[in-house]
């Protein structure tokens, strides 16, 4: 329950981004590459994943994970994030998350993330039969994360130690 509050206290501390005018990319390398610009010099750029047609960015941001989106239309791409950073706190060895991020067409998109503090584990497996994942964590931030539309017992996540 600590790491619950925690959690929280941590998103609503955080200030998400909106857009409501947005800046449009010929490329959209280029609507990533402000989008990182706009959300701070540090900005580090995780995975670019698609997701039902929908263009996700992953990023670090002070040891925090950024979801964004880019948004495709006429004008060209554009960044979007609905989301605040999401940062992580705990007394165990990992601690998650699971939220929606949402895009500016109104894709919902389901996000597992997590941070392993324990610098032993160096992957985390989530089982699944057929659906089975292994989540890289990142060097620098432990930070891991996945688009995951598929129902997850924290319990069963099991962190891989190398």
């Amino acid at each position: 329950m600590k790491d619950f509050f925690l959690l929280v206290s941590l998103i609503f501390l955080m200030v998400g981004c909106t857009q409501d005018n947005p800046q449009w990319y010929k490329t959209k390398e280029d609507a990533i590459k402000y989008g990182l610009e706009q959300e701070s010099s540090n900005s580090i750029l995780l995975a670019v994943e698609e997701y039902k047609d929908e263009t996700i960015v992953f990023f670090e941001q002070d040891q925090a994970l950024g979801v964004a989106s880019i948004t495709d239309s006429e004008k060209g791409f554009s960044w979007y994030r609905d989301q605040p950073l999401t940062g992580f706190e705990s007394d165990s060895s990992y601690s998650t998350a699971r939220f929606e991020s949402e895009t500016k067409q109104g894709t919902k998109v389901p996000i597992l993330a997590g941070k392993a503090f324990d610098h032993n584990i160096t992957k985390i497996r989530i089982p699944g039969g057929n659906n089975e994942k292994i989540l890289r964590i990142t060097d620098n931030s432990r930070l891991f994360y996945s688009v995951n539309d598929l129902p997850v017992d924290s319990d069963k996540m099991i962190p891989i130690v190398e």
